[in-house]
């Protein structure tokens, strides 16, 4: 017996799949598809596969490499992807065509700019999360604890009322100029200059009312 063709293999996982074990039929297909990648025949059968499981990002996956073969709505999920891609290269490795991509799909491809700026969008939600958490965690617990502790003090007509007063000011003042640079950061990288300049403020003021607290004596802002 010889070495059995692309249609043989491709004969015997269509049959596994018409038995019923589909994840078996596409395991084998995928694996024919990606150690021959110019062989279009895994590929044709991957899609119709899929295609015939209602699986159509997938079916468009695999039949990227002949854009024309793909109904409406695959055309329209591979030019998403492609779109969403972070480079040439990621999109190639992602549909398995180690050659030239297709004009169709080359064209979906977002230019350098806009792949700037979306990892500069990623890089400012990151920021944006970052400083919902410290808020969440760290600055407003800690302001709530100061804040209680003042005016429990003052209540009970404690001297050290006023000392909880002021170390809850410092705390805010940190909190404002953390804050401040990580809005300054986020409308940088988001291209918003006027907004970078209006948050440049607080944290020069917040940072110039720290550089004179003198945190030795019982009254730093006296």
């Amino acid at each position: 017996m010889g070495t059995p063709t692309a249609e043989e293999r491709v004969a015997r996982a269509l049959a596994v799949f018409e038995r019923g074990d589909r994840r078996a039929a596409w395991e084998s297909l995928r694996a024919m598809a990606r150690r021959e990648p110019g062989e279009p025949a895994y590929r044709r059968a991957l899609v119709t596969t899929y295609r015939a499981a209602g699986h159509i990002d997938q079916s468009a996956r695999w039949g990227a490499a002949d854009p024309a073969s793909l109904d409406d709505r695959e055309r329209r999920i591979l030019r998403r992807r492609a779109a969403s891609s972070a480079s040439e290269e990621a999109l190639r490795a992602y549909l398995v065509l180690p050659g030239v991509l297709p004009a169709e799909v080359a064209e979906a491809l977002p230019s350098r700019a806009r792949r700037r700026r979306g990892r500069s969008e990623s890089a400012a939600q990151g920021l944006v999360q970052a400083a919902a958490i410290t808020a969440t965690l760290l600055v407003g617990p800690a302001v709530a604890i100061g804040i209680g502790i003042t005016l429990v003090q003052a209540f009970l007509g404690h001297g050290a009322a006023f000392g909880a007063a002021q170390m809850t000011a410092v705390i805010v003042l940190l909190g404002v100029a953390w804050f401040g640079v990580l809005g300054l950061l986020v409308s940088v990288l988001r291209g918003r200059w006027i907004r970078a300049v209006l948050m440049l403020v607080p944290v020069v003021v917040a940072v110039v009312v720290l550089g004179h607290a003198d945190m030795t004596t019982t009254t730093p802002f006296g």
